[in-house]
C-alpha cells in the first residue's frame, strides 16, 4: 500500500495529538533502552528547541537502573509548560561512573536529535557525581552543549575510583579550562573544591551559594534562576556575578495531623534507586510536635519503630543509620544512609508514618 508524505504527516501530527490528549498533558513521555541505559524523555507539545538534559548523582551498584525523573509539582513541570523538552538517562551502570556517564548524555542528545531535529541550545543539569560529570564535559571541546549548571558538584570523583570521591588529588586530574560556561551552585558546607575549581578556571566558571546546609540542598525556584543565568551568559554572553541565593519556600498544602504527641504525614514519592522518600510534612509541622533540629525522633509505621536523626544530609550519620532532614522545596525526607529506608519500614506511597519526639 502506498502512502503519500503529505498523508504520513497527517498521520505522524494525529498519533502525537492523540498521545497528548490520552495523557490529559501539555507534553508526552517516552521511555526506553540506548546502548545499555534507560532514557527517559518529556517532550512538550509545542517544543521551543531548547533541551536540559539531567545528570544524576552516584547510585549503589547494585540498586537497579533508573531514569524516572519528576515532572508534577516540580521545576520540571514549570519547564515543560514554557515548551522545553526534559531527559534523562540511566547511566549504562550505577557506581562511580564518569567516562561513561559522559557518552552516555552524549548518546542520548544524538538520539534526540536523529529523532526530534537539532535543539537551538542545550544545557545540562547535573548534581553531586552528576555535577563532576558536566564539568568534564564542559572541558571537552565545544560540541553538543552550551551550558552546564553543576549542583553540589562532587569534584573529586574519579572514575571507578574504589574509595568514594574522597581524594583530594582527583581535582588535579581537571584541566580548569572549559570550554562552555559552568554555573556552580553549592551548600554553603560543601564549597571548597569548586571555590578552587573557580579560581583556577578565571574564566567560564561562576559560582553561587546557598546559605543552607546539606548536599545539592536547592529548590525549584532556585534551579529555575540558575538556568535563566547561564540562559543569559549563552546568549548575551552576560556572565553572573558570584553571590548567594535563596528561595524561601513554606509550603501551606501539609496534610500533616497532630495526634496523641505524634505527627501524622503520608509518604510521597519512593525512590526507586535509593529507597528514601518524601513525606507530606513541613519545618512548621515539626515544631508544632516539639521536634527539634540537631535531635532523634521516631519514626514508625504500623508495629514498626525506629530512631532516626533531624540533621541537614545523608552523611550527617553513619553508614546504614536513619537520617531525617527538610528539603529545600519543605518536604521531610526520610532515608538511611546508603541503605533501603521504605524496604525496612515496609511503608508504600499514600500510607500514613508518624513522628514523635525521642524522651530521653
Amino acid at each position: 500500500m502506498f502512502i503519500s508524505k503529505k498523508s504520513l504527516l497527517f498521520l505522524l501530527i494525529f498519533l502525537s495529538l492523540s498521545i497528548f490528549a490520552e495523557t490529559g498533558e501539555n507534553y508526552k513521555i517516552e521511555e526506553g533502552k540506548l546502548k545499555g541505559s534507560l532514557y527517559k524523555i518529556a517532550t512538550p507539545q509545542k517544543w521551543n528547541k531548547k533541551l536540559l538534559l539531567i545528570a544524576h548523582g552516584g547510585r549503589p551498584k547494585k540498586s537497579p537502573l533508573s531514569a524516572d525523573f519528576k515532572i508534577k509539582g516540580t521545576e520540571n513541570e514549570t519547564l515543560l509548560k514554557q515548551g522545553w523538552m526534559i531527559a534523562e538517562t540511566s547511566y549504562r551502570r550505577n557506581g562511580i561512573i564518569i567516562n561513561d556517564a559522559v557518552e552516555d548524555l552524549k548518546n542520548l542528545y544524538d538520539f534526540i536529535v536523529k529523532k526530534s531535529g537539532k535543539p537551538q541550545r542545550t544545557y545540562i543539569l547535573g548534581a553531586s557525581m552528576g555535577g563532576e560529570i558536566v564539568v568534564k564535559i564542559a572541558e571537552e571541546k565545544k560540541d553538543r552543549f552550551d551550558g552546564v549548571i553543576a549542583v553540589g558538584a562532587a569534584l573529586l570523583c574519579a572514575d571507578e575510583y574504589k574509595v568514594m570521591c574522597e581524594d583530594k588529588e582527583n581535582l588535579d586530574k581537571h584541566s580548569f579550562k572549559p570550554q562552555i560556561p559552568i554555573l556552580f551552585f553549592s551548600n554553603i558546607t560543601e564549597l571548597t573544591e569548586v571555590t578552587e575549581y573557580v579560581k583556577r578556571s578565571k574564566e567560564n566558571a561562576v559560582l553561587w551559594t546557598s546559605p543552607r546546609r546539606g548536599h545539592c540542598n536547592i529548590n525549584g525556584p532556585e534551579k529555575e534562576i540558575a538556568l535563566k543565568a547561564i540562559e543569559n551568559w549563552v546568549d548575551n554572553s552576560k556572565k553572573p556575578g558570584k553571590k548567594t541565593v535563596k528561595v524561601d519556600v513554606n509550603r501551606k498544602n501539609s496534610t500533616a495531623r497532630h495526634d496523641k504527641g505524634k505527627v501524622y504525614a503520608k509518604v510521597l514519592k519512593i525512590s526507586k534507586v535509593y529507597g528514601s522518600f518524601d513525606v507530606d510534612l513541613t519545618r512548621k509541622d515539626l515544631e508544632k510536635a516539639g521536634i527539634k533540629q540537631d535531635s532523634y525522633l521516631w519514626i514508625g509505621f504500623k508495629d514498626k519503630k525506629f530512631k532516626t536523626y533531624l540533621g541537614y544530609t545523608y552523611s550527617d550519620v553513619k553508614e546504614g543509620e536513619w537520617i531525617t532532614f527538610v528539603t529545600a522545596a519543605d518536604y521531610l525526607k526520610v532515608a538511611r544512609n546508603w541503605e533501603n529506608a521504605q524496604k525496612l519500614l515496609g511503608c508504600k506511597e499514600g500510607d500514613e508514618v508518624y513522628f514523635e519526639v525521642l524522651k530521653k
